[in-house]
């Protein structure tokens, strides 16, 4: 399928997906989110793709959603729930994907942007970028699941603070409070996160999707039950993993 405003690549086990709206710093529109999970659910069903890179073109990861799209919605229900069924769906199909799902960062990532970044599984940023919220200093209470994501990345004070301000956070302060993985200088930021997706695609994929999805449903349920999880997986076993075991007892690295 060709995409209008999504570049998608493809590099061994690796699929980078780029959001194409330079002009607008990457604005989330209809057209943009229904390409995106269009890409993600393409790479969950291939067999063959173990890690899936989501970054922006030109200066900036993204600028939140489209404000002009938002204003045409503007009094239109019906307009504003269909968009939000997109937008959540798009977030839905990062969550159930079983490949891992890296956000990598730089410039502004805000409002609806901040909320995209929250549902992938890993973010890698450059130590410049600026990621915030922002719905506050418009006056409005976010509406894309950034009360709901934030609060389990970086606990329910930090959110607060964040969100009832409107402030924005450098790379750096956002990994000191768990908000991104790692941080690096804005020159080495495409070698460094070529090297980070290259890292977890040498792992063995289905025990990679067996993690994500006892980690996201755990974190729904008690502790019990999710260690309740943890057995069911391991009575239906992990393709691969006999290979990881006997690789182990060899003293050799594992080769997926």
């Amino acid at each position: 399928m060709q995409f209008d405003k999504l570049i998608r690549e493809r590099d061994g086990h690796i699929v980078w997906l780029t959001l194409n709206r330079p002009e607008a710093l990457n604005a989330l529109h209809s057209e943009l989110m229904a390409e995106l999970r269009t890409a993600v659910e393409d790479a969950a069903a291939d067999a063959d793709v173990r890690v899936v890179v989501i970054r922006g073109a030109g200066k900036a990861w993204g600028a939140g959603a489209d404000l002009k799209e938002q204003k045409q919605n503007l009094g239109d229900r019906n307009a504003t729930r269909r968009f939000f069924m997109k937008w959540h769906a798009t977030l839905d199909a990062i969550d159930r994907c079983p490949k891992i799902v890296i956000a990598a960062v730089h410039g502004y990532c805000f409002a609806g942007s901040l909320e995209l970044m929250m549902s992938c599984d890993l973010a890698i940023a450059t130590e410049d970028a600026r990621i915030g919220d922002q719905h506050m200093n418009f006056g409005l209470p976010p509406m894309g699941s950034a009360t709901q994501r934030l609060p389990r990345l970086i606990g329910i004070r930090r959110a607060k603070e964040l969100l009832l301000s409107g402030d924005w956070l450098t790379g750096i302060e956002a990994e000191r409070l768990g908000l991104v993985n790692k941080v690096v200088p804005p020159d080495d930021f495409d070698e460094a996160v070529a090297a980070y997706a290259r890292k977890f695609a040498e792992k063995n994929p289905a025990a990679a999707g067996q993690i994500k999805l006892l980690v996201n449903n755990g974190m729904q349920a008690d502790l019990h039950t999710g260690i309740r999880f943890e057995e069911m997986i391991a009575l239906t076993g992990t393709a691969g993993g006999e290979q990881g075991v006997e690789a182990f007892n060899k003293k050799e690295k594992p080769v997926f």
